[in-house]
């Protein structure tokens, strides 16, 4: 094949709030806010520390522990039956008034369906982003969680 096996991609946008507003919207319990379909199953007690673990079942069935956490920042590790595994990671910082959100997937392929899985994250990437800035923006001002889990044009989440 000559699509790579690891697949890393950095991307970004602007949320008009602080950090602290910010950064919860990326945590498990947070995407509810913007996810439609989003529904973590906890296989710890914990839901937003290190160590946390969890399931979605959200386009596809991927566990989840969280690697890292502080006020800016959150990483988790995730495997998925998409046939990738990897890293996540989202890191606000504050930037004239508002965050600067930064997203990091770091992803590689075990199967040749992961394989696809990735040449597919990495066209719809932009376009997943863009869907991000466009909910978690919606989900601060209030509205309703519109879309859904197919729409987001991420299939590697």
């Amino acid at each position: 094949s000559t699509t790579p096996a690891r697949l890393v991609r950095h991307g970004g946008f602007q949320l008009p709030c602080d950090p602290a507003a910010a950064l919860p919207l990326f945590t498990p319990e947070g995407e509810r806010h913007w996810v439609d379909g989003w529904d973590p199953q906890y296989l710890s007690e914990a839901n937003d520390e290190v160590g946390a673990v969890w399931r979605t079942t959200h386009g596809h069935d991927t566990t989840w522990i969280t690697t890292d956490r502080d006020d800016h920042r959150v990483r988790y590790a995730r495997v998925s039956n998409n046939g990738t595994a990897g890293l996540v990671e989202v890191v606000c910082t504050p930037t004239d008034g508002a965050t600067s959100v930064r997203v990091t997937y770091d992803l590689t392929a075990g199967t040749a369906a992961g394989h696809e899985t990735l040449r597919q994250f990495d066209a719809d990437f932009e376009d997943m982003l863009e869907h991000w800035r466009q909910a978690t923006t919606s989900a601060l001002a209030g509205a309703p969680v519109t879309g859904h889990a197919e729409d987001r044009g991420d299939s590697g989440r």
